[in-house]
């Protein structure tokens, strides 16, 4: 019999064919598509370009930033500064999209600030530099994380034998930089770009009309604007098919999915005390700052207006998010479990690690699923059996839990190879599988991770603007839809109390994740 996770990993590819069969039956006729090729091309190398310049832009940035923190191991506003950046990482992308509105925006005080000193404006926040922009915002902090990470891992050793050296700048990032950052970075820029790639709620928000349009922006239009279920199925299968030869190339040039989370360690560097590199570094933590701040300094003046929250329809909104998020995280974990231990557990207890890595591209491939698709098609398959509303509230947790499993996957992966490494053997030969494993063997190693896959999950889709911009209306709202509703009624100051209750909520969870997340990895290292 198979396993339950590859049970639960065909499953989900079931329902991805049913969805696109599903776009497909109400298409209905699709004798013109061969004419919009020259159509599809267009937003393929659109979404292309912006996603190879965000890319690259989020690796630059975020690789120097954290050279930068590992080199200054105190600074004042370090530790302000670290907080910013895991703030950062799960800050909702409509709050990103709202903070970079409010600061860099037409009326916001950047703009401001150089009309009074004679300086010329900053480009239009809508179009291509705004998408670069909030893409940065979310990417780079995450970029810096991992390598941050990275490179607290470097032994002492290595570094004590580099300064008795006597290396210079350009000897240490050669030889003890170097590696990590080639050793990461192939990881990185792969997820990050089909991140942006797939890029929706930004785009859609500050695109600034369809020559910046992506696959995910195109699917929507076709089916919440045009109600086009011919060219919603050609986009989605044309999405599908590039995402996974994208993440089939991965596999080929042996790429996985990046560290979720990474404890910082700074050490006494040969580098640390050159006047240039100070320059520099200083040059790029005040960039990073100038790129990860709006978010924050966005929904401050939202203090002021909490008292608006006490409204019923936002009382509604923030209790259907929670509930949302916690059913997402729920499901999000049990499919990362079951998978992880279908990768790494087998009946003889000995590793298995071809269907540890196929198990662990296939999660980085549903990243390539375009949920408005995949729940377009649900949705005329269920029509028939629910109203729209009950459909919506099973949907909407589905996809929010789909969307965060390669995050939640490579949370709890790892705790589930280090068990069955550990006692995979002896437990084969005692006989002990399923829930008395799991109980038994599992649990321990389990613990930490899975709470932080829970959290991660809860932030991650308590944020999104995504599968509720198709389905959202009515009696079914969240805070991400109303944030959206009040900034598009331009009630800024509502959008802004919201908002600061939205990085609230994200920034709590995301913070007991990484800490959930560290502990485990602590103590392994403790016991070798």
């Amino acid at each position: 019999m198979p396993h339950p996770g590859t049970i639960a990993a065909a499953t989900i590819a079931a329902l991805v064919v049913v969805a696109l069969g599903g776009l497909v039956a109400a298409g209905g006729d699709f004798s013109d598509l061969a004419g919009r090729a020259p159509y599809l091309v267009a937003i393929v190398a659109s979404a292309t370009r912006q996603a190879a310049l965000s890319t690259l832009a989020s690796l630059l940035l975020g690789t120097a930033l954290a050279l930068a923190l590992e080199r200054r191991a105190r600074f004042p506003g370090r530790s302000l500064l670290v907080a910013l950046i895991g703030t950062a990482t799960v800050a909702p992308t409509i709050v990103v999209v709202f903070g970079l509105i409010a600061v860099y925006g037409r009326a916001g005080p950047v703009q401001a600030a150089l009309a009074a000193l004679g300086l010329p404006p900053l480009p239009p926040i809508y179009g291509l530099s705004g998408i670069l922009l909030a893409h940065v915002a979310m990417n780079a902090p995450f970029v810096a994380r991992v390598m941050l990470g990275a490179l607290g891992r470097v032994p002492d050793e290595q570094l004590r034998l580099a300064t008795a050296l006597r290396f210079g700048v350009l000897d240490t990032l050669r030889h003890c930089d170097g590696p990590v950052i080639r050793r990461e970075a192939p990881a990185l820029a792969a997820f990050v770009f089909l991140l942006c790639f797939t890029s929706f709620a930004v785009v859609l928000s500050l695109g600034g009309g369809p020559a910046n349009a992506t696959l995910e922006v195109a699917i929507y239009e076709a089916l919440r604007i045009d109600v086009d279920f011919a060219r919603a199925a050609m986009l989605a299968g044309l999405q599908i098919v590039l995402g996974l030869g994208f993440v089939g190339a991965l596999g080929l040039a042996g790429v996985s999915l990046p560290e979720a989370t990474g404890a910082e360690r700074p050490h006494p560097r040969p580098d640390g005390d050159n006047r240039a590199l100070k320059l520099v570094d200083a040059g790029v933590i005040t960039l990073a700052v100038a790129a990860m701040a709006p978010p924050v300094l966005g929904v401050i003046g939202g203090v002021a207006h909490l008292p608006v929250l006490a409204d019923a329809e936002i009382g509604r909104a923030l209790a259907t998010s929670l509930a949302l998020a916690a059913l997402a995280a729920l499901v999000c974990v049990v499919l990362a479990v079951l998978m992880a231990a279908s990768a790494y557990r087998t009946t003889d207890g000995r590793p298995a690690p071809r269907r540890g890595r196929a198990m662990d591209l296939a999660s980085l491939a549903i990243l390539g699923l375009p949920p408005y698709a995949f729940v377009a098609g649900l949705y005329v398959v269920l029509r028939r059996f629910a109203d729209p509303e009950t459909i919506g509230l099973m949907l909407v947790p589905l996809v929010n839990a789909l969307m965060a499993l390669p995050f939640a996957y490579r949370l709890i992966a790892p705790a589930v190879a280090l068990g069955a490494a550990r006692h995979g053997r002896l437990a084969a030969s005692l006989r002990i599988a399923g829930l008395d494993r799991l109980r038994l063997v599992d649990a321990p190693l389990l613990r930490g991770p899975v709470l932080a896959a829970a959290g991660m999950a809860a932030a991650l889709s308590l944020g999104d603007f995504g599968v509720i911009a198709l389905f959202g209306g009515g009696d079914l709202v969240t805070l991400p839809y109303v944030l959206a509703d009040r900034m598009g009624a331009y009630r800024m100051n509502e959008a802004a109390a919201i908002a600061l209750v939205m990085v609230g909520l994200a920034a709590g969870l995301g913070l007991a994740a990484e800490r959930l997340a560290r502990a485990p990895g602590e103590a392994r290292n403790g016991s070798t």
